[in-house]
């Protein structure tokens, strides 16, 4: 896709994002709505999760293509395949820290299911008291604090681009020696046609928290995303757009892009803009970088990924996120029944030569002589036979009809036999060859024919449309 059409599709969906999103966040203090934070409990629930969306300032509920879309849209689980686990740590503010850990599950095409654990800490802080005069007391004791959260998720996708998800929450949060349990729902829905995405989630809907004999809400919110995928330069570049409402507060949109410098390194920035209020907690008016993160991604081999996110958070400093996210792509059970079925049809072949050689042979040679080559010859040309099979590519007498059509950026850029590197080498491509992308709904890799008809799996990193 050209830059223009890039940059004319993502025009579009910015206008018809950003002014509804600034109204909202207009009526929070001129209008007559009223900007409350922290009515509700359970505030830790409005952390995202996952290095790589915080770089993108948030903007992730139309993008959600690994273990994090548990927290920004489960719909996007349909995008796994095979198994992944993604292990997360946050130190989010002086004093207060994050852990996320999910395991993601996708036993067929188009369905996933995912178990995860989200936990934070509050070091602990000395107890005091108010005495008689109103004056705080220090008692010499301290308590901490606590927020579990588990998630049970599920994603399918009914139709060709569509695909849905919910997540079911058990949530736990504990102050000093007081407990308070809630349970709560996710529904999320992504819709993909070719370059673009959108994305559309409802957070936290449940029961609320009970401390001692006052109930809280849980923070509710709603998330509306856009994204558009291109290639500028030869390199695939991802422009997305994200626009959030917790209720009672303020809206916020979000603006991300990600770029593969490579295959192996990813770079990302973002910026989240948020109506100014006279108690802002996070971001301090003055501050240069108000708004601003950025991140990157290293990928030493499909299978395995390092996130890194920096987000300044205003006079409490900055934080730092990384992740680790490692996942494995099953080998399918059609690619071994290939493999039984090539040496029965070499056995086929074998009997034949077995008879003609000794027709021509056994006039002029003894008997004993001709049954040593009768026994060693076939073994030897079995041999021969089966090695160039194991690894043979795929080939078809007719061209399929493509999606569209991609050309190879690079040189020696490998053609698997299936999504992933644990698969068979079938060639290695240079670059300008064209390639017929059949199926690009893989989260890593592109199914592709060759104009000679040979049918294998690419990174898409590697490869960019005509």
């Amino acid at each position: 896709m050209q830059v223009k059409t890039m940059m004319y599709w993502f025009l579009i969906i910015l206008t018809s994002i950003i002014f509804p999103s600034l109204s909202m966040a207009d009526q929070g203090t001129n209008g007559n709505a009223t900007i409350k934070r922290g009515v509700a409990g359970a505030q830790f629930l409005k952390i995202g999760l996952g290095p790589r969306a915080m770089a993108l300032g948030g903007a992730y509920c139309s993008l959600a293509d690994d273990a994090a879309a548990v927290y920004w849209n489960p719909a996007g689980l349909t995008q796994i395949n095979g198994y992944e686990l993604a292990m997360m740590q946050n130190n989010w503010l002086p004093g207060i820290g994050s852990g996320f850990i999910s395991f993601v599950y996708s036993p067929e095409e188009k369905v996933a299911y995912a178990c995860s654990v989200n936990r934070m800490d509050v070091d602990k802080m000395e107890e005091a008291i108010i005495d008689s005069t109103g004056n705080y007391k220090k008692t010499g004791n301290t308590f901490g604090a606590q927020d579990t959260m588990l998630i049970a998720s599920y994603a399918k996708s009914p139709s060709k681009g569509i695909s849905l998800g919910s997540n079911l929450k058990f949530i736990q949060q504990r102050i000093a020696e007081e407990k308070s349990f809630a349970v709560a729902t996710d529904l999320g829905m992504l819709y993909q046609m070719g370059f673009l995405r959108l994305g559309v989630v409802a957070q936290n809907l449940g029961t609320g928290l009970k401390f001692v004999e006052e109930r809280v809400r849980l923070p509710i919110g709603y998330r509306f995303g856009a994204s558009i995928e291109g290639n500028i330069r030869g390199k695939k570049t991802l422009g997305i757009i994200e626009t959030a409402t917790w209720l009672e507060e303020a809206s916020y949109l979000s603006l991300g892009v990600e770029s593969y410098l490579n295959s192996w390194l990813t770079y990302r920035a973002g910026y989240r803009h948020e109506k100014d209020t006279n108690d802002r907690l996070y971001l301090h008016k003055k501050s240069i970088l108000k708004g601003f993160s950025c991140g990157f991604g290293l990928s030493p081999s499909p299978n395995y990924q390092v996130d890194y996110a920096f987000v300044p958070q205003g006079d409490f400093g900055f934080t730092h996120m990384i992740s680790l996210q490692m996942r494995f792509v099953p080998k399918p059970v059609k690619e071994e029944g290939v493999k039984e079925e090539v040496p029965s049809e070499v056995e086929k072949v074998l009997p034949a030569e077995k008879a003609e050689k000794p027709e021509v042979k056994k006039p002029a040679v003894k008997e004993e002589v001709v049954k040593k080559p009768e026994v060693k010859k076939p073994v030897e040309r079995e041999e021969v036979i089966k090695k160039p099979v194991i690894a043979a590519p795929k080939e078809v007498k007719k061209l399929q009809e493509p999606k569209y059509m991609v050309v190879v950026l690079s040189d020696n850029v490998t053609l698997w036999s299936g999504p992933g590197v644990t698969y068979q080498v079938i060639t290695t491509l240079n670059k300008g060859t064209s390639l017929r992308v059949l199926d690009d709904s893989k989260t890593w890799y592109y199914h592709v024919q060759l104009e000679s008809g040979t049918m294998g799996w690419v990174s898409y990193v590697f490869v960019g449309k005509e």
